[in-house]
C-alpha cells in the first residue's frame, strides 16, 4: 500500500471517530444542559447585579437618613428661634420664612427619595426572591439531567475511545510530512481527501486542469483541488 492509500485509510477511521464525536456533541440532551447551564450563570450575574445595586441603595439611604436628621434639626431650630426672637420687620420675616420654606423643600425632597429607595427595595426583594427560585428550580433540572447524560454519553464515550485507538495505531505507518498536510487541510474542509473520479474532484465534483491530472497520475507530490482544497488521489 503506498503513501497515499494509507493516509487514505486513515482518514476513514480518523472521520469516523470525527462523526462520533460530533454525536456526542449534538446530542440533544447535552445542548439542553448547556442551556440549562448558561442560564444558571446568567441568574447569579443577575443576582450579583441586584445585590450590588442593593448595597449602593443602602448606602445611599443612610446618607438620606443622615441628611434628613440634619435637615428636620435645622427647621426645630429655626421654630425655635422663632418664638424666642420673632422677626422684628417685615423684611426679617420675608427672610426667615424663605429659610423656613427651603428648609421644608429639602425635608420634602429627602422623604420622596427615601419612599423611591424604600420601593425599589422592595422590587429587588422580588426580583432576588424570583432569581433563587428559578435558579434553585434549574439548577435540580441540570442535576438530573446530568446524571441521565452521563449514563446516555458512557457508550458512545466508549465507541469513541474505541474508534480513535482505531485510527491512531495506524499514526505508525503514515507519512509526517504527508500527515502535517492532511491536518492542515482538514482544519480548513472535512474529509480532507477525495477521489479523483472521471477527472472531478468527489468531494465538490469539479473538473481539474489537465496539468493537475497528469499531476496525480504520475504521483509527483501532493495535489490540491483548485477549488475546495481537498488532497486528491486516483
Amino acid at each position: 500500500m503506498d503513501k497515499m492509500e494509507q493516509l487514505w485509510t486513515y482518514m476513514q477511521e480518523d472521520i469516523q471517530a470525527d462523526r462520533i464525536e460530533s454525536e456526542i456533541r449534538r446530542s440533544p440532551l447535552r445542548q439542553k444542559l448547556e442551556k440549562t447551564r448558561d442560564f444558571i450563570l446568567e441568574q447569579q450575574k443577575a443576582y450579583k447585579d441586584i445585590d450590588e445595586r442593593v448595597s449602593i441603595s443602602i448606602d445611599r439611604k443612610d446618607a438620606i437618613m443622615d441628611a434628613l436628621k440634619r435637615s428636620e434639626e435645622q427647621l426645630q431650630a429655626l421654630e425655635e428661634r422663632l418664638q424666642q426672637d420673632p422677626p422684628r420687620n417685615a423684611e426679617k420675616a420675608r427672610a426667615f420664612m424663605q429659610d423656613v420654606d427651603k428648609c421644608r423643600k429639602t425635608i420634602a425632597s429627602y422623604e420622596t427619595e427615601l419612599r423611591r429607595l424604600r420601593k425599589e427595595g422592595v422590587e429587588f426583594d422580588d426580583k432576588s426572591r424570583k432569581i433563587r427560585h428559578e435558579t434553585a428550580v434549574a439548577k435540580q433540572d441540570f442535576d438530573r439531567m446530568k446524571q441521565v447524560y452521563n449514563e446516555e454519553a458512557k457508550e458512545k464515550k466508549a465507541r469513541l475511545e474505541a474508534q480513535r485507538s482505531k485510527a491512531d495505531a495506524l499514526l505508525k505507518n503514515l507519512d509526517s510530512d504527508l500527515l502535517n498536510i492532511y491536518n492542515t487541510v482538514k482544519r480548513q474542509i472535512s474529509p480532507p481527501i477525495a477521489r479523483l473520479v472521471n477527472g472531478q474532484c468527489s468531494g465538490c465534483n469539479t473538473s481539474q486542469p489537465s496539468a493537475a491530472l497528469r499531476r496525480i497520475d504520475a504521483g509527483d507530490g501532493i495535489v490540491e483541488c483548485e477549488t475546495c482544497g481537498r488532497i486528491l488521489i486516483k
